[in-house]
C-alpha cells in the first residue's frame, strides 16, 4: 500500500478533458509542445515528400497547411476552459494569417 500513498491514481470518471487538464497543471508547456510538434511534422513531412516526388518543395504552401492544422487543434483545445487561453489562441491565429500572407505573396505559381 506504500505505492498508493506516493501516487494517487487518476480519476477518469469525469472524462478525458479532466485528465488532459490535470496533465497540463503538471506540465504547462504540453499544449504548446503538441502544437509545435504537429506543425513541424506536417511542414517538414510534406516538404520532404513533395521534394522526393517532384524535386522541389513549396515552403509557403506547406506553411499554410501546417498553420491551418494547428489552428483547428488550438480551436478544439479552446473549447474546454484551462487547456489553452485566448492569448495563445490569438498567437496561433496570427501565425496562420502570417503564413497565408507569405503564401499569397510567394512568387511561385501553382500548388500541390
Amino acid at each position: 500500500m506504500l505505492f498508493l500513498e506516493l501516487y494517487t491514481l487518476p480519476n477518469s470518471t469525469s472524462g478525458m478533458d479532466q485528465i488532459f487538464k490535470d496533465t497540463i497543471t503538471v506540465l504547462p508547456q504540453l499544449p504548446y509542445l503538441i502544437l509545435a510538434f504537429v506543425w513541424f511534422v506536417i511542414f517538414l513531412g510534406g516538404m520532404g515528400q513533395q521534394k522526393a516526388r517532384l524535386g522541389i518543395a513549396e515552403t509557403s504552401t506547406w506553411a499554410v497547411i501546417a498553420s491551418f492544422a494547428i489552428l483547428i487543434i488550438a480551436l478544439l483545445m479552446s473549447i474546454t476552459t484551462g487547456i489553452i487561453n485566448v492569448r495563445d489562441l490569438a498567437i496561433v491565429v496570427s501565425i496562420t494569417i502570417l503564413s497565408a500572407v507569405f503564401f499569397f505573396f510567394d512568387k511561385k505559381q501553382g500548388g500541390i
